[in-house]
């Protein structure tokens, strides 16, 4: 039993950085202190103290789970949490939501409740949402953050809200940032939340990126009889994954079972940079009631069979025709023929993970984002015969170690280029397009008629932060691009484009273009 000293150094050391542990905690850690030689009982006593306040607490009454992980954190630094995965696939109907708390100043997590058949209010409250990250994202940027009392500023602009127009107070030559919409046919118009103007988009000149009907802008011009006549539209700029975490701390924003970002975990980065030959693989058009396809994933897992990928991200369209009364069928026995390919290669079947991303036009539910896993009825003899099975959302989300990757299966980047409101004929279309979703924090910013969502879980397709990967199979032609510090790629269409496919190698943060090379019969 330690000794009535102990137990009151543990206690006051405890104080001294304004934690209350109780004495029976006190008891407790004391006993532990028993085991550490005297000399460096005062060292160890830090850091564990260290230890729960690294734990991002809520409350200075610590709890017997605070002190057990700190412990744990002593006793084994480099053994990883039960939390801390190595590789997770989120469900995004699981992701916290990012708002802006006005009353806090800042951006937080909050949960949703789930349901998917939400509240007509919902369907304001998502626009209203995807404007109010960009405002107070682009207010922070050094080129509209308005100067402190006495502080002179030469380059700032002045965003002014459409209320201060609509009220005569502000004309002349104006930035504005609104929602472009087009209210009545062949008319424009920017809203934010607190008043609509019409604009002239006449002689209006267009920055790089794919501009739409919903697309959230920047208009500079001349505001004059109640009328915006644009010179400059595009996007706001863009944030750094790095400055849009300082909000957050080490909370988690991606999802998954962490409580705490574990793209800070040391141990999982010392883990990832170790695996240097790690790989993920992803493949879009999986037809699995095409032979030739599946021959060709043959060839692949033969390619693989000594060196297993830590994945292989398998995306829709996974029947070769559209939905009808026989794909149910159809699908079962692909699965089948790929189960019995992989089974094949022991060590790639034991270590490897198979993720399955539907593409929207799969059978089982709504054409709608987010879009729910393949039926389980269909998948369970995959799953029992393959134990590295995950069927996932449409889009989801992986971590791997400390890297996010966002996975979404559409032909957005084609739906895009049919709705933009100027087409650039400068620069590599990809480019325009990987600008536009990161300056939108938004992997499908389009008119609701253009893309169905679940109103309520808009979020859900946000991305903010900025993952490291944005994997957008899209029926378009394979590439592979970077913006604000993301890789943006599309893998092409495997069962089209030559068998081609996307590697990427988390640890180098490395992306490379691969494909199944042709038979003797050119096939």
């Amino acid at each position: 039993m330690p000794g009535e000293k102990l137990i009151n150094a543990v206690q006051s050391t405890f104080s001294l950085y304004g934690l209350v542990l109780s004495r029976k905690l006190s008891i407790s850690l004391a006993k532990e202190l028993l085991n550490v030689e005297e000399n460096e009982r005062e060292m160890w006593l830090m850091q564990v103290i260290e230890q729960v306040l690294a734990q991002n607490l809520s409350d200075t009454q610590i709890t017997i789970e605070n002190l057990k992980l700190a412990i744990e954190e002593c006793i084994k630094p480099n053994a990883l949490k039960d939390t801390e995965t190595v590789l997770n696939v989120i469900d995004v109907f699981d992701i916290p939501r990012i708002k802006y708390e006005l009353s806090e100043n800042k951006f937080v997590l909050e949960t949703v409740t789930p349901n998917l058949v939400a509240e007509a209010q919902y369907k304001s409250i998502l626009f209203k949402d995807r404007f109010e990250l960009l405002w107070y994202r682009t207010m922070r940027h050094e080129l509209f953050t308005p100067p402190m009392p006495g502080e002179r500023k030469k380059d700032w602009i002045e965003l002014v809200p459409i209320e201060h127009l609509l009220s005569g107070s502000k004309e002349g030559n104006v930035y504005v940032m609104g929602l472009l919409s087009q209210l009545v046919e062949g008319e424009y118009y920017l809203e934010d939340t607190g008043g609509i103007i019409k604009v002239d988009l006449q002689k209006a000149r267009f920055q790089d990126g794919l501009i739409m009907e919903c697309s959230i802008v920047i208009a500079n011009g001349d505001f004059k009889d109640g009328i915006l006549h644009v010179k400059n539209l595009g996007f706001p700029p863009a944030e750094s994954s790095s400055n849009a975490r300082v909000d957050f701390g080490n909370a988690n924003t991606f999802g998954g079972l962490s409580k705490f970002s574990l793209k800070l975990s040391e141990k999982l980065k010392t883990y990832e940079e170790s695996n240097k030959d790690g790989m993920i693989v992803f493949v879009s058009e999986m037809w699995l009631d095409d032979k030739i396809v599946l021959r060709k994933f043959k060839i692949m897992l033969e390619g693989y069979s000594e060196y297993p990928p830590i994945a292989f991200v398998l995306c829709g369209h996974f029947l070769s025709f559209p939905a009808k009364p026989s794909s149910r069928q159809k699908l079962i026995e692909g699965l089948k023929n790929l189960a019995d390919i992989i089974i094949q290669y022991p060590d790639i079947n034991q270590t490897s993970k198979f993720i399955f991303v539907p593409a929207i036009d799969d059978i089982g539910s709504p054409k709608i984002l987010p879009k729910l896993p393949l039926p389980k009825n269909l998948t369970e003899d995959f799953r029992k015969n393959i134990p590295g099975a995950i069927f996932a959302t449409n889009p989801c989300r992986i971590q791997y170690c400390t890297k996010e990757i966002v996975v979404l299966r559409g032909d957005i980047l084609t739906k895009m280029c049919r709705n933009t409101l100027y087409f650039p004929f400068q620069g590599n279309i990809h480019d325009h397009y990987a600008k536009s979703i990161i300056s939108q924090s938004h992997l499908t910013p389009l008119s609701l008629p253009m893309l169905p969502i679940y109103w309520k879980y808009n979020h859900a397709l946000q991305i903010y932060p900025t993952p490291d990967l944005i994997v957008t199979a899209d029926g378009f032609e394979a590439y592979e691009t970077t913006y604000s510090n993301c890789h943006i790629i599309n893998p092409g269409s495997f069962s089209k484009n030559d068998h081609s496919f996307k590697v990427y190698v988390p640890a180098l943060n490395l992306v490379e273009h691969c494909a199944i090379p042709k038979d003797m019969d050119g096939v």
